[in-house]
């Protein structure tokens, strides 16, 4: 799947404590899909509920910001923090590797639209349509129609044009024209859609998704990587955002009622100042849970 190149950086990955799975074990993408599909259809006598916040451009080897490895010096230099989106979901559930770009016997670039659509539809680009810069086929629904469709809240919160414009056209018009209970809803910036995910907790919406643009920007326009501080930065900072969505659905006075799965991910890596590739920096994804999954 990867090229010699790209041993070091898997190498790095592999770092042991930091991540509940291998390169060699790591998830696809279109697990997430798989992920919700399960929690919403799991029996419980509690209310079911769901949370996926979108790191997009995040890179696998910046976790390792946040979460401390066995290989750790004592030095400072990293404590798990007790206000880490990250670290709370790895202590519940895990933080797992996962990849990008289809499998070896038929890739698909490591970009945007192609990773959030094998995210939301639980299958790769050969089958959804999103191969290419395309909409996504009608017959294969993201997760949040196919709950819409069975009677629950759902929406879909982001920033990028492309998403209203070109990936969910379709998929937008649909669920209009059959008065679906999923809204498709666009922001101007990461701040008012930490704005818009802390009304749909407070409204109670079931199954609330949305995208975060601060790593692919900073890493579009000041390089992606660990060398870059703004790239970090960015990361960093959506970590700590994330924290206070979870914060914010645990304060929901029906909590105790609730059975929430809570997720983050991200839908490429990057090298340089892009990605699309099939090099490890681009492929290598992550997934937090606050539910244990199966590597």
């Amino acid at each position: 799947m990867f090229c010699s190149a790209d041993k070091k950086y898997l190498s790095l990955l592999d770092t042991r404590g930091v991540f509940d799975n291998t390169t060699k074990s790591a998830l696809a993408q279109t697990e997430v899909a798989k992920i919700v599909r399960r929690h919403f259809s799991s029996g419980s006598e509690k209310t079911k509920k769901a949370l996926l916040i979108g790191f997009d451009g995040a890179r696998a080897d910046t976790m390792q910001l946040l979460c401390e490895s066995e290989s750790e010096p004592v030095s400072g230099a990293l404590f798990t923090s007790g206000y880490s989106a990250v670290n709370a979901l790895k202590a519940e559930g895990g933080l797992y590797l996962s990849y990008a770009g289809g499998e070896k016997d038929d890739p698909q670039e490591t970009s945007t639209a192609q990773g959030w659509a094998a995210i939301l539809t639980g299958v790769w680009g050969g089958v959804n349509g999103v191969k290419k810069h395309v909409p996504l086929k009608n017959e294969t629904p993201t997760v949040l129609r196919e709950l819409a469709e069975q009677g629950k809240t759902a929406a879909f919160l982001a920033e990028w044009n492309d998403h209203f414009t070109i990936t969910y056209k379709n998929e937008i018009e649909l669920v209009k024209h059959e008065k679906t209970p999923l809204r498709f809803i666009q922001f101007e910036t990461d701040k008012a859609l930490q704005q818009a995910f802390l009304q749909e907790i407070q409204n109670g919406t079931d199954c609330i998704f949305g995208i975060f643009e601060g790593p692919d920007y900073n890493g579009h326009s000041t390089q992606f990587g660990m060398q870059n501080y703004r790239y970090v930065m960015s990361v960093l900072h959506l970590d700590n955002i994330a924290y206070s969505l979870i914060e914010a659905v645990k304060a929901r006075p029906t909590y105790a009622e609730e059975d929430w799965l809570i997720l983050i991910t991200s839908d490429h890596g990057g090298h340089k100042h892009g990605h699309g590739t099939q090099q490890a920096y681009d492929r290598m994804t992550f997934i937090a849970c606050n539910q244990k999954l199966s590597v």
